[in-house]
């Protein structure tokens, strides 16, 4: 599968000749003009990064692009500017896990800072087990699940549940599996109606992206399905 890209830059030239050479590269690309078209892009295109002009003609800058997406997303940034003033570097470092290109630049220096940083931020996120569920993002250090500005707390068993469903997402599991994997001792049984709840609870707490689904399969146990 290829690595998408979403790249916002109103120079047309500019645009072309780096979808082009990044295309060229391996890369998927989806080339936007504005920033103002970003957000609503960002949940049906999902790239793994965003190249962002910071001097944009619409009504938002680069900055405040990137002000934007930090609101619902920590994606990678790499801001193409030619303005290298510490004023200017320093308004996008502090939106974090980001870049800078400056202009002129060519695409294999791109790329160099592409793989780079999207290496960098894959570590991050296996260090903090940060994994995406649809349209969630499902922390099971912090224990929560976030939908865009969205916050959502888990509780202990809530979280064990999940994270044993996601890591088999697609495969049954049966209720001495989940049972086993939250409790411990010779009673399981007295847990079944609390498994129940929980299952219950986390089908609410996924329930605004329809994509997403746990599956009872009946008589055998309880599936995660993203479709």
């Amino acid at each position: 599968m290829k690595t998408k890209l979403l790249l916002v830059e109103d120079d047309a030239n500019l645009a072309f000749m780096l979808t082009d050479g990044l295309e060229g590269e391996g890369f998927e690309v989806l080339h936007l003009e504005e920033g103002e078209k970003v957000l609503k892009t960002l949940a049906s295109f999902r790239p793994a990064m965003v190249l962002l002009d910071v001097n944009l003609k619409g009504v938002m800058t680069g900055f405040e692009t990137g002000g934007k997406i930090r609101q619902i997303s920590q994606l990678p940034i790499i801001f193409i500017t030619a303005r290298t003033q510490v004023e200017d570097l320093q308004a996008g470092f502090q939106l974090g896990n980001v870049d800078y290109m400056k202009k002129p630049f060519g695409v294999r220096e791109l790329v160099l800072r592409i793989n780079e940083l999207l290496s960098r931020n894959e570590l991050r996120t296996k260090k903090t087990e940060i994994n995406r569920i649809g349209n969630y993002l499902f922390s099971v250090t912090e224990q929560s699940l976030q939908l865009e500005t969205e916050k959502i707390s888990l509780q202990k068993n809530e979280c064990a549940v999940l994270n044993l469903l996601f890591k088999n997402q697609d495969k049954v599991l049966s209720k001495k599996d989940l049972l086993e994997h939250v409790w411990s001792g010779p009673d399981l049984k007295s847990k079944e109606a609390s498994l129940n709840n929980i299952l219950s609870s986390l089908r609410l707490k996924l329930g605004n992206d329809s994509r997403v689904s746990i599956d009872s399969i009946y008589k055998v146990g309880w599936k995660l399905t993203v479709k």
